[in-house]
């Protein structure tokens, strides 16, 4: 029984095209490394105007064409998520984008959704998280602090436990961390839990409590009020928004 797949090269090939379609990935995976989401955004803006291949050209079957896109989606998504982790995009950030693309790929119902609005989405979005949150610039010691509240975001973490985990005074520490950070331990766990928050409501949970409890909130109320005071809108509100999308 003879296994091998054939494959036929097809006639209207352009490897030209292709070739340019590597490239331009391969700019958009080396700035999504950098946290350079404005580099990104030139580099899909070329893209766009280039007239190069889609993701899915060569199937005239319209199914064939959805499924094509999709598993390219697919393969590109995997290639920005390492890329962001060659960036220092810590592993919980990894795990969420890298979930909730997939599944906004395999609901997409549409070849002209998936190239032109979320093929650039993915890529941005990698590049934003970098730049937000990668911990690669950081010295060891906060690095690991970083790293250690990323880890434990739904729990109260003590800032004493800090000092006595890296054998360092608190005041150390706090004055090192905002050097290097911009922000306060407290701020930073903040700002850490409601982009983790937003990620959630965009993988599709709708429920405020739930997204709560998962981030170490007792009463969801106050979380409401602190994901405000951070991405200018509700809970609620956000949601609809992801919806409206």
């Amino acid at each position: 029984m003879n296994d091998e797949v054939n494959f036929k090269v097809p006639k209207d090939l352009n490897l030209i095209q292709i070739e340019r379609e590597y490239e331009i990935e391969s700019e958009i995976f080396h700035a999504i490394k950098w946290g350079n989401p404005y580099q990104v955004e030139e580099v899909l803006s070329y893209r766009r105007g280039s007239a190069g291949r889609s993701c899915c050209d060569g199937n005239t079957v319209a199914s064939k064409a959805l499924r094509c896109c999709k598993n390219h989606l697919i393969s590109f998504n995997a290639l920005c998520c390492y890329a962001a982790r060659q960036g220092g995009l810590q592993s919980l950030y990894l795990y969420t984008m890298e979930s909730k693309f997939l599944l906004m790929i395999e609901h997409a119902v549409s070849v002209d959704y998936l190239d032109e609005v979320l093929y650039n989405k993915i890529a941005i979005e990698y590049a934003k998280s970098v730049l937000e949150f990668s911990v690669s610039s950081y010295s060891p010691m906060i690095r690991d602090i970083v790293t250690y509240l990323t880890v434990h975001l739904s729990e109260d973490v003590k800032i004493d436990d800090l000092g006595r985990m890296h054998s360092a005074h608190i005041s150390h520490i706090s004055r090192k961390f905002k050097k290097e950070t911009g922000m306060s331990i407290p701020e930073y766990v903040s700002r850490q839990r409601m982009a983790l928050a937003k990620l959630y409501f965009e993988d599709g949970e709708v429920s405020v409590k739930e997204v709560a409890r998962r981030l170490g909130f007792m009463d969801s109320n106050y979380f409401s009020k602190v994901f405000k005071r951070y991405c200018e809108q509700t809970p609620t509100e956000y949601i609809h928004m992801i919806h409206q999308r």
